[in-house]
């Protein structure tokens, strides 16, 4: 793990839905931290559990500084943090970010401030497909681009959605492309123009007066915009392609896993990305087999309880092979993460996950 965080300046943690991704994600960055890095972890994942995991009510669009509860947390435990170190945490709120991203393309503040009063604009960023993925992607950008942190932990939504995430740019940059906002504001020809205004006035007729009005500028404001966004899409594909970038899976050691995280994989190298490792996380398999060979003499409740903890770690052995065999291949050896006794809520807890990773990834 340590190798791992000095070689990458983002990392983002993906995999399966409820596995732990976002406590391996607090904790990586905790043991960033440690080596006196400047960290900042953002969740995306729409189910708000870093902010449980941290111990807070609830996390902002802007990073909150959780430095002081982590140097306790530390200190309890013996370890001091280092003077450089910070520990930040965020989740990024759509809307903001989608409003300071176009005044940031503008240099009229007067004409952001109209479109976001625009009831067409209303609709797009509500319901648009891959708006709030790529605004997720843009505030990764905009932490990144600040220059006050030099580690960054992306804490992702389950596989599926992490695709959507990923794929998001380049769903987005379509509505940018500069024939389609051209042909609605200066048509090609007459014929268009006139087929235009037919098809904006029936329109106007089945949406209510002024409808054509909110259309016009809607679009007028896009194309304004456009260079703009064309420019950050080309920074964030160039980042998200670069070596400061890294990704490590997260699963559970069950076989239906697999042709999940087998696809994923595949999307990943497909953009670019890569892939430094792989953590098999809630394993009774991470603990070592300490226990009597031989039970006591009828004690048949810890025969049954031996019994089953040797069934569950042969299940878990089963599927760490298909995962070997049809994700990790030869390149990646998953690592194994213990199933803990209660769930994580406290720096504490994080704490002793963090030292962990290093007897996990070597």
């Amino acid at each position: 793990m340590k190798s791992i965080l000095s070689k990458r300046k983002i990392l983002i943690t993906a995999g399966t839905g409820g596995v732990g991704k976002t406590t391996l994600s607090a904790s990586m960055g905790i043991r960033a931290a440690i080596e006196g890095r400047k960290v900042c972890v953002i969740t995306i994942d729409p189910a708000k559990r870093l902010a449980t995991s941290l111990g807070i009510d609830a996390l902002g669009n802007e990073p909150t500084d959780l430095t002081h509860k982590l140097r306790e947390a530390l200190t309890a435990q013996g370890i001091q943090l280092p003077e450089t170190a910070s520990f930040s945490a965020l989740m990024p709120d759509t809307r903001t970010t989608f409003e300071s991203f176009l005044k940031s393309l503008t240099q009229n503040p007067a004409t952001a401030e109209t479109l976001f009063k625009n009831p067409l604009f209303q609709i797009f960023a509500r319901e648009f497909s891959g708006a709030n993925e790529y605004m997720a992607m843009q505030k990764l950008q905009f932490i990144h681009e600040s220059g006050n942190y030099d580690c960054i932990i992306l804490d992702t939504p389950p596989s599926r959605s992490t695709l959507e995430f990923l794929d998001a740019p380049k769903l987005l940059s379509q509505l940018f492309e500069a024939n389609y906002i051209q042909w609605l504001i200066v048509p090609a020809n007459k014929l268009a123009s006139s087929a235009m205004r037919k098809v904006l006035g029936l329109l106007e007729k089945l949406m209510g007066a002024g409808f054509m009005g909110y259309m016009m500028e809607f679009v007028t404001v896009l194309f304004e915009v456009r260079a703009g966004f064309m420019d950050h899409l080309r920074r964030m594909i160039q980042l998200m392609e670069s070596e400061e970038v890294g990704v490590v899976l997260v699963t559970g050691a069950h076989c239906d896993f697999s042709e999940e995280l087998a696809h994923f994989r595949a999307h990943l190298e497909k953009h670019g990305l890569k892939l430094d490792g792989m953590v098999v996380n809630r394993t009774i398999g991470a603990y070592r087999d300490e226990g009597p060979q031989s039970p006591p003499p009828h004690e048949s409740e810890f025969v049954s309880a031996v019994e089953l903890l040797r069934n569950l770690k042969a299940r878990e052995e089963r599927g760490l092979r298909n995962l070997k065999k049809t994700v990790a291949g030869d390149s990646i050896d998953p690592q194994l993460m213990p199933e803990l006794a209660r769930d994580v809520h406290d720096f504490k807890d994080l704490v002793h996950i963090a030292r962990r990773l290093d007897q996990c990834f070597g």
